[in-house]
């Protein structure tokens, strides 16, 4: 019975907490500096996850250039959770660095609620393309860019917020993890495409080498 009632009380100060992203984002942060959940942020990891894949579904196909039986739901799985998890991983590292006070734990449960306007306007938007034009692609897309800026104004409230930054010191530090960030999947980019190279260099090595022996 106490653990039924705990988590009721756990699910409505999430629900709560979200709601004050959404209207007093500073005040929700300074809340999650003091008590956070990894539950709540790997259930809004999912959610997130669960919304994309509905949309994929549900986006007019006149509207969305990404087409459901074209799409790779392990792929737009990869793409939501690796940006996610390297973008935490970096702002964790270089927060560290700059004498911030968040930790790991801290930084994921702040940026998964951060995605809650995605979470919470992305599926009645593409509710809305079912019932647009192609000649109103424009507003579906004006839209959708106001919830990821709304997202990315997040991000930036609550590295401030979770460690004590300056206006300033915050603009300076998020160069930095978008630099780090940029660097380490430039990085990961490169080895891939020296990797298939050199895969390609041996095959056509190997395919000459029987060609030679056969002859």
């Amino acid at each position: 019975m106490n653990r039924s009632v705990a988590f009721k009380q756990s699910g409505f100060r999430s629900l709560r907490l979200g709601v004050a992203i959404l209207f007093h984002p500073a005040d929700g942060f300074e809340e999650i500096q003091k008590s956070r959940s990894l539950i709540t942020a790997f259930v809004l990891i999912l959610m997130t996850l669960c919304v994309r894949i509905i949309t994929i579904y549900m986006t007019s196909f006149h509207i969305t250039s990404l087409q459901p039986e074209d799409a790779d739901l392990n792929l737009e799985l990869i793409r939501f959770v690796a940006p996610l998890i390297s973008g935490v991983i970096a702002c964790y590292l270089i927060t560290t660095i700059m004498d911030g006070e968040s930790h790991f734990s801290q930084i994921l449960t702040a940026m998964s609620y951060s995605l809650v306007p995605y979470i919470v306007f992305a599926i009645p938007l593409a509710a809305l393309s079912l019932i647009l034009s192609r000649g109103e692609l424009g507003l579906y897309n004006s839209i959708n860019s106001l919830i990821w800026i709304w997202v990315a104004l997040l991000i930036v409230i609550q590295l401030k917020v979770l460690n004590d930054y300056t206006f300033k010191k915050t603009i300076g530090v998020l160069l930095l993890i978008l630099f780090t960030f940029i660097t380490f999947w430039g990085t990961i980019g490169l080895a891939f495409a020296l990797t298939n190279h050199v895969i390609q260099f041996v095959r056509e090595v190997i395919v000459e080498i029987q060609y030679l022996v056969n002859n």
